[in-house]
């Protein structure tokens, strides 16, 4: 069964992107994963473009050192023919979601836990979505994490 060899976290439902200038989803612990792979659902994007990223942090909350992380869109709005077929896959530490290109797409961020700043004892995982001013639309965030140990009831991410 996938949710016995992967942790399925929601992260964010429905953010509405006028809601600051700064929006972080829940904070993942990730002292027992190896990766985490983020699946978000963009609708309704207008009026100015927003970013987004991805940051580590030595408490749940903390967005200390921006990360490098790899992601691709889908191919197409969904409903589409191929908006389940990835476009290549950016390495980046942030992404302008353009919001006359990318509405109703799929995005795809992945995160190797080894990107963290461990040093520092930076082991919480924020996604943060961020509004220059204007930006409009929704944003839903799943988390799908690879556990060091695998499990059917794993414990909480999120603490």
């Amino acid at each position: 069964m996938l949710s016995e060899n992967y942790k399925i976290v929601p992260i964010l439902s429905d953010l509405d992107l006028t809601t600051g200038a700064d929006m972080p989803g829940d904070s993942i612990n990730m002292k027992g994963f190896h990766k985490c792979t983020f699946i978000v659902g963009l609708q309704a994007l207008g009026v100015a473009s927003c970013t987004v990223a991805v940051y580590s942090g030595a408490t749940d909350a903390a967005c200390t050192s921006a990360l490098y992380f790899n992601y691709a869109f889908g191919g197409a709005a969904a409903a589409a023919a191929n908006c389940d077929v990835l476009e290549a896959w950016t390495n980046a530490n942030s992404i302008t979601l353009t919001h006359g290109t990318y509405d109703n797409y799929m995005l795809i961020i992945e995160v190797d836990a080894a990107a963290m700043d461990i040093a520092n004892a930076e082991e919480w995982l924020t996604i943060q979505f961020t509004d220059p001013g204007g930006a409009t639309g929704n944003v839903q965030v799943h988390a799908v994490l690879e556990p060091r140990y695998v499990g059917n009831r794993s414990l909480t991410a999120l603490t």
